[in-house]
This record gives structure tokens, sequence and C-alpha cells, in this order.
């Protein structure tokens, strides 16, 4: 099975996908996907006929505080 997975929010969508139709499934859709479409998530949804709850797009407690320690970082480092 190759998903294009670019996020955090694909990783937990994946895992929603295939908890909901089963890894054997979001594989089939993957090789059945028409013309030149790519194996993102979105599109792996599609194809089983799924919408993930919106839900999936929001981080964890725990990651938006590892984001914001980033950001933070990012500001305080020198500019070059």
């Amino acid at each position: 099975m190759d998903v294009i997975v670019e996020s955090e929010r694909d990783r937990r969508t994946l895992e929603w996908l295939i908890e909901r139709a089963g890894c054997e499934a979001v594989g089939q859709a993957c090789a059945l996907l028409a013309g030149r479409r790519k194996p993102y998530v979105s599109n792996v949804a599609k194809a089983l006929g799924l919408k993930p709850p919106v839900s999936l797009g929001s981080p964890t407690r725990e990651e938006a505080l590892v984001r914001l320690a980033e950001l933070r970082r990012m500001l305080r480092e020198p500019k070059a």
C-alpha cells in the first residue's frame, strides 16, 4: 500500500480509513485510482466512498505543544 502521507492529519486520516475499511480495501483503492490521480489520503478516501470526520484535522494537545515549541525556537534563532 503506497498512500502518500504528507502531514500528521494525513496520518490520522489514513489510520481512520484503515479502521473503517480495512488495510486490504485501502490498498485496493490505491491500485484502482483512475487516470493520473496519485494515492493521496484524500483520493483514497474518495475512492472508498468515505468522508473522514473534520475532527481528524485537529491536532492533539501534545502535537500542538510540540509545534509551538518549534515555532518559538525558530523565532529565537538569529536570521542568516
